[in-house]
């Protein structure tokens, strides 16, 4: 039950701007379920196979394919509605397999992928010591990843074993790398790393160069 002055729905005309929703189709979208996403840059996975995927017409067919167990989140099975989904998630359906990503626009999209997937990329957001001089890495999806290893860096970038949950690879974040900006205004651009300063990155793109937050980007 939502707190009194807690909305369980956003009104379709104010939904956030990093999600491809029709706004006149709908008057309201579910509101998801606070996660390893923010609302604001996710999307609630009902909301996603309705209105990103377009696998079901309307919410009674999303909720169909959800209370049925044929929806998977990086591999796990999603049955809540509200199940929060955004920025390189894996999706799952029926052994459909889908990367969630952005558009240039920053707007969330879905890319088919023609076979199955165990692994996703994550950037690493923070790290630290933790027992017995064991690293903790934080990434971008809200993990808490223990890693032996000294060779990942803040930033860097790292397959994610989805069975495991094991570090199988990484990608330095270092100039001549390709990035995307998955938050901010300049969500969605493409670029390669030209040079790094003190938290800020300037990137090659198609319409020039730009300067974001290095927090912001992730190298692919």
């Amino acid at each position: 039950m939502a707190r009194h002055g807690e909305s369980k729905h956003f009104k379709r005309s104010v939904v956030t701007a990093s999600l491809v929703i029709p706004r006149k189709k709908y008057k309201y979208y579910t509101k998801p379920l606070p996660g390893k996403h923010s609302s604001k840059d996710g999307v609630s996975i009902l909301g996603f196979l309705r209105d990103v995927l377009k696998i079901a017409a309307n919410a009674r067919e999303a909720r169909y394919l959800i209370k049925n167990g044929y929806v998977f989140v990086d591999g796990k099975k999603v049955i809540e509605e509200k199940y929060v989904v955004g920025f390189s998630d894996i999706v799952s359906v029926k052994d459909n397999y889908f990367l969630v990503w952005l558009s240039g626009k920053g707007k969330l999209i879905s890319v088919k992928k023609d076979e199955k997937i165990d692994s996703k990329l994550i950037k690493v957001m923070s790290k630290h010591k933790g027992k017995k001089g064991m690293n903790i890495l934080f990434t971008n999806d809200s993990r808490n990843i223990v890693y032996p290893k000294d060779d990942v860096q803040i930033n860097d970038s790292v397959s994610l074993d989805l069975k495991s949950y094991s570090i199988t690879g990484k990608i330095p974040f270092e100039s001549g790398k390709n990035i995307i900006v998955f938050s901010g205004k300049n969500a969605g651009k493409k670029g390669v790393i030209k040079e790094i300063n003190d938290g800020s990155v300037t990137v090659s793109g198609e319409e020039g160069d730009f300067v974001v937050s290095a927090k912001s980007c992730m190298v692919i």
